[in-house]
């Protein structure tokens, strides 16, 4: 028989932290607990009393207060320490392709910790992008096309040794790396069906953006 979900009022302090501070952020207990990097199933026995976050991993329980932006001792209900200020996750707008982001069309919004963001990144330009989507990539890239990934992109036109851009190529939203200009022939291949080969021949894709981060959904 299913065990019956506590009433809010009737959970610990920490525990109503949590689920407070999420529905705050507007994040779903899977969103949250795949930022946290843990099971969704995870999270809704946290929030429905069944699990302790006390008894979480020393890993798990940090990424959960980093993700929530709130201090390990609001989660080990020692309370908030005097002076101590919350450092609340930064919101940014995460996009389904590049020509969503392009276009500047509304957009969903996923968070960022503070101590996560890049150093010397223009916040203003940061933004999410989630694959697989309409795009071509080169084979030097740094992360798998496997799985679904979350890029976190910086969108005015960097150069960085040994970066990862996002770009364009015939108007084909494109992948690639440094590596790739400095050899100046290579393919771009595509990650969906019915988009094509491409290979530049001496041409630069233009440069759109530069990846900050990655995260392997799933």
């Amino acid at each position: 028989m299913p065990r019956r979900k506590q009433p809010q009022e009737a959970l610990p302090p920490r525990i109503r932290a949590i689920i407070e501070r999420r529905k705050e952020l507007g994040l779903t207990q899977e969103e949250l607990a795949r930022m946290a990097g843990f099971s969704f199933s995870l999270m809704a026995k946290i929030e429905r009393g069944a699990t302790d976050p006390r008894s979480l991993s020393a890993l798990y329980l940090t990424n959960l207060a980093r993700v929530l932006g709130l201090p390990l001792s609001v989660l080990l209900d020692e309370g908030l320490p005097e002076g101590l200020e919350e450092r609340r996750p930064v919101p940014l707008p995460l996009y389904p392709s590049l020509q969503a982001a392009l276009s500047g069309e509304s957009a969903r919004q996923a968070y960022l910790a503070p101590e996560d963001l890049p150093k010397g990144a223009l916040v203003d330009k940061l933004a999410f992008l989630e694959l697989p989507g309409p795009w071509l990539f080169s084979l030097t890239l740094p992360f798998p096309l496997t799985k679904p990934l979350r890029l976190l992109a910086e969108l005015r036109p960097l150069v960085a040794r040994e970066g990862v851009y996002v770009g364009r190529l015939e108007g084909h939203p494109a992948l690639f790396t440094h590596e790739d200009l400095e050899r100046k022939n290579f393919a771009l291949y595509p990650l969906l069906q019915g988009l094509p080969t491409l290979w530049t021949e001496g041409r630069e894709p233009e440069i759109l953006g530069l990846v900050r981060a990655w995260w392997v959904q799933g």
